[in-house]
């Protein structure tokens, strides 16, 4: 790789810079060290940062400038050099409950279109996989080339496919039109007609009749075909075997969605839960704030938003409905019965006409109605809580995308306890059932602690045949999972809020992602990036930091801790004092010169 010109600074007096000229090598580890207030950050952000974000953010025309970020120039005399920059900070400025960890380091994705090709659904009703059944593979199995056959070697079956009947149509007259079809057989199950495709031995030397009759039944069938044992009468004996070309569970007849990366995002209207459009919480009057203290009567204003203001009004209709019903308004909240709280909330009639009472229910329902109103949504916030989503509870997602699993039984029962794993709510089957299906659903991956979904992805091995996009992807992941768990954040999860993050665990986060993103001849502005780390992982950090230089980048550190200074290209030492004693380069050097220096810093 050729020398890369260095970043020459002439003349910088941002804040308390006292005029530096200063080379900064390209293609370095170079930590920036002092004591506080001695121009550190000055440098590191508001001269040469600031310097080569905005020259980045010229080269956009007019329309788009408006869009970014736009710093001013620093008080510099000249700086050249500056390649495109990316400041990681330990401030977090996010505050969306829709971003997540999964969604801040883009792996929500990459797991979305893991899933889209390499992910299986499971029928939410009876457990079986729900695959498109072809004419060969129905055949394999039932002459037991790949394990069990459902019958014995030989039994006589009968392949058929179910019919609609025509209204006004009687059975001669259906007999008449299948005839012309072709067809003379058929049996009647439960009301419904099953006309007989073909009848044979299920033998190997029979294959080929077998996979034709399925074909064709698959065809008549609108995609649906069954297999019934016969007995010696040649009727039908106990349940078929049913078939499907569709993603549909023959056995419950239930439909599954074809799988699409936006059926697995839940910032996408075709993946997201209906209830709370992908939040996982929804807000609602929450009762133990319109009821605060239930030792207090309804006369004595047990119903908070009822005691004072317009809403007296409110106060004087519950007391007179309540007279009329004979609820008694003089005793404790918590001594009434249960159906007479339960008519205070919910009311006589939700209309609130012909003076039958509307309910505490009502109440609000009228002010979500006023809701435009400044004082009304006020009102409102007051007994509004969050809880969590009763639909998806809290995975996010719409049903259909929590049907589907990736990974085998083995692979998931390593990582996490099938007790453990989630249950969505429209799930039909067992527990049991539930328990022993193979892999995980999006919502347990996004659950799991990092390190575990590591170890999970480590050990998967996706099913044949899948194109080498699935495998890239899942590549991808397994490196952006690792990069995480590397910095010393394998204890947190995929659905974590990222509002929630301390700073350095946000700056730590977006340092992975710039390592992930494969970001070349780029200068990288960081602040003290090993703050809140253990020791054993500040080495991990540090070999973060390598592979972002050994990649082709410039790294300016903000930085103290011994270790990283220590793993440095160069360290410049701010100083001598802080304010306006600082602002000067104190030393200027490779980490092992510094300590034959003895600096002052380094002492400290």
């Amino acid at each position: 790789m050729p020398e890369r010109d260095p970043i020459r600074i002439r003349g910088a007096r941002q804040h308390n810079l006292q005029g530096l000229d200063l080379d900064l090598p390209a293609g370095e580890l170079i930590v920036l060290t002092g004591v506080s207030g001695s121009g550190k950050s000055s440098l590191a952000f508001d001269t040469v940062y600031a310097e080569g974000q905005r020259r980045y953010v010229e080269t956009f025309s007019a329309y788009a400038r408006q869009f970014l970020e736009r710093m001013d120039r620093p008080q510099v005399e000249r700086i050249d050099g500056v390649p495109p920059a990316i400041a990681i900070s330990q401030v977090n400025p996010v505050r969306t409950s829709r971003s997540t960890v999964g969604t801040m380091t883009e792996l929500a994705d990459h797991l979305k279109l893991l899933f889209a090709r390499a992910a299986r659904p499971f029928c939410s009703g009876c457990g079986r996989e729900v695959r498109r059944d072809t004419p060969a593979a129905i055949a394999a199995e039932l002459l037991g080339e790949h394990g069990a056959p459902p019958w014995p070697a030989g039994t006589a079956a009968a392949v058929t496919f179910s019919v609609a009947v025509p209204a006004g149509l009687d059975r001669e007259g259906l007999d008449e039109m299948l005839s012309s079809q072709g067809y003379t057989r058929r049996y009647e199950r439960d009301g419904a007609v099953e006309v007989v495709q073909d009848r044979l031995r299920l033998e190997p030397s029979r294959r080929g009749r077998l996979a034709e009759a399925l074909e064709a039944a698959l065809a008549q069938g609108r995609g649906r075909a069954q297999v019934w044992a016969l007995g010696e009468d040649r009727e039908p004996v106990g349940e078929p075997r049913r078939y499907s070309a569709a993603l549909h569970c023959p056995d419950c007849d239930r439909d599954y969605p074809e799988p699409s990366p936006e059926r697995f995002s839940f910032n996408s209207p075709v993946g997201a839960c209906p209830a709370c459009r992908g939040f996982g919480r929804i807000m609602e009057i929450d009762p133990a704030l319109v009821i605060p203290d239930d030792r207090l009567s309804l006369a004595g204003g047990a119903i908070r938003p009822f005691r004072g203001g317009a809403s007296q009004e409110c106060q004087a209709d519950l007391l007179r409905a309540a007279r009329r019903r004979g609820v008694a308004t003089d005793v404790p909240w918590r001594a009434l019965d249960e159906a007479d709280r339960r008519w205070v909330w919910e009311g006589d009639d939700r209309r609130g006409r012909g003076g039958r009472w509307y309910g505490v229910r009502g109440y609000f329902d009228y002010l979500e109605r006023k809701s435009y109103k400044m004082h009304v949504r006020v009102q409102l916030s007051r007994y509004r809580a969050y809880r969590l989503c009763p639909e998806c509870g809290g995975a996010r997602l719409a049903p259909a995308a929590l049907d589907f699993r990736l990974g085998g039984r083995a692979a998931a029962d390593a990582v996490l306890a099938p007790a453990q794993r989630f249950r969505p709510r429209h799930v039909a089957m067992a527990d049991a059932t539930l328990q022993a299906l193979p892999g995980l659903t999006l919502h347990d991956l996004a659950t799991l602690p990092l390190a575990r979904l590591a170890a999970f992805l480590d050990a998967l091995e996706l099913p044949p045949p899948l194109d080498e996009a699935a495998a890239t992807v899942l590549a991808e992941i397994r490196g952006r999972v690792g990069y995480l768990d590397e910095v010393g954040l394998g204890y947190l999860t995929l659905d974590r809020q990222s509002r929630t993050l301390s700073g350095g665990e946000a700056q730590r986060i977006n340092l992975t992602t710039a390592l992930g993103t494969s970001l070349v001849n780029t200068l990288f502005v960081l602040d003290e990036p090993s703050v809140g780390l253990h020791p054993r992982d500040v080495g991990r950090l540090v070999g973060i930091l390598e592979r972002l230089r050994d990649a082709g980048n410039t790294l300016l550190v903000v930085e103290h801790d011994p270790q990283v200074m220590a793993a440095a290209d160069r360290i410049i030492d701010l100083g001598p004092g802080p304010g306006e004693r600082g602002g000067q380069v104190v030393f200027n050097g490779p980490p092992a010169a510094l300590a034959a220096a003895g600096s002052a810093t380094a002492a400290a």
